[in-house]
């Protein structure tokens, strides 16, 4: 019997993961924003680095029509492998921020 996979959840526990790499001491904070209704999911990071004031998306990952679009990864790994390691083919995530015309050579879904 098939498994119907729950994108949210997965993208949800993937995210949430990375609030575990914070420690107590650390002036970098980060947090995450999900928005179910409107399949918006990010991993932001907040704080002081010495004088300067940090603030950002570290992943933004959208559902659009069934699929998985990373607007924003910047992350080492990447949050595409993350999401495919967990189960989700391939042919389901795109990597919005990679121009239409290169897609194709990324191993991901292509959609223009």
């Amino acid at each position: 019997m098939a498994t119907e996979l729950n994108y949210p959840e997965i993208i949800k526990k993937i995210l949430l993961e990375y609030l575990k790499y914070d420690s107590a001491d650390d002036v970098i904070k980060s947090s995450v924003s999900f928005d179910d209704e409107h399949g918006n999911y990010v991993l932001l990071q907040a704080g002081w680095r010495g004088d300067d004031y940090l603030q950002g998306a570290v992943i933004h990952v959208q559902l659009i029509d069934g699929k998985i679009w990373v607007q924003y990864d910047g992350t080492e790994y990447g949050v595409a492998n993350e999401l495919a390691d967990a189960g989700i083919p391939t042919a389901d995530i795109v990597l919005g921020f990679r121009h239409p015309s290169v897609r194709q050579y990324t191993g991901f879904a292509v959609v223009v």
